[in-house]
């Protein structure tokens, strides 16, 4: 019996690891020539955003194997979102590994636009790193790392925890930078000679600043959370 019960696990295992119910390839792509705004949603990702003129504007989804077990049970990952150019409006849906697909599929997001386009991210979890120009940066999450170099107008980050690190070059002055959450370290870096005025609202805070609060000075912080340390340059 205990050999029956083995066996048949075993099979369902070996069954549903090469499962591939999609035939996706593992890289999708799609041009980004006029977009002026992004919209990623979806599953946990690693996501790359720039806006190099020199390179090819595209956007560039790719599934690759992570964990632990991807290297025991390994299947050919698929990448199984979406990406679709509506108007001037990239719509990208990251799509993970299903839960009984052992070779445990990561999403790799690689996204190059035009200038001062505009970037919004409502994902449960992920690590972005953002160089370039940007209109306006609007991040909903649980948890993240976010690092962005180069400059946005606008920026606003609401979650849970998550760690920004925002280092702004004198492109484009940004006018306000909103972030709020639970557990928060933030490091903001800005041109010398930068005035900003700045409140943090937090039931425990470490704050450190090099650069005076002026008053109604932009850019304009707002940084809000239960636990917060923020750091200023």
């Amino acid at each position: 019996m205990d050999y029956l019960l083995r066996s048949i696990l075993l099979s369902t295992v070996v069954a549903l690891s090469g499962c591939n119910n999609e035939p996706s390839p593992a890289t999708k792509s799609v041009a980004t020539d006029d977009v002026n705004l992004v919209k990623i949603s979806g599953d946990a990702s690693f996501i790359r955003l720039t806006t190099q003129e020199d390179e090819k504007w595209q956007s560039i989804m790719t599934a690759k194997p992570s964990g632990w077990l991807s290297g025991w049970f390994y299947n050919d990952c698929k990448a199984k979102g979406d990406m679709v150019v509506t108007g001037q409006t990239l719509l990208i849906t990251s799509r993970n590994s299903d839960w009984y697909d052992l070779s445990e599929c990561s999403t790799d997001l690689q996204i190059n636009l035009p200038r001062d386009a505009s970037v919004t991210i409502d994902q449960p979890a992920f690590k972005a790193d953002l160089q370039g120009q940007f209109s306006g940066l609007d991040i909903d999450t649980r948890a993240a790392d976010i690092a962005l170099s180069g400059s946005a107008q606008t920026v606003k980050i609401r979650g849970d925890a998550f760690r920004t690190r925002l280092q702004f070059d004198d492109t484009t002055q940004p006018e306000q930078i909103d972030i709020a959450g639970r557990a928060l370290d933030t490091s903001l870096q800005f041109p010398k000679g930068t005035a900003v005025s700045y409140r943090i609202h937090a039931k425990a805070s470490m704050f450190d600043s090099k650069l005076p609060n002026t008053p109604n000075a932009k850019p304009e912080i707002l940084i809000s959370g239960d636990a917060v340390r923020t750091k200023i340059r």
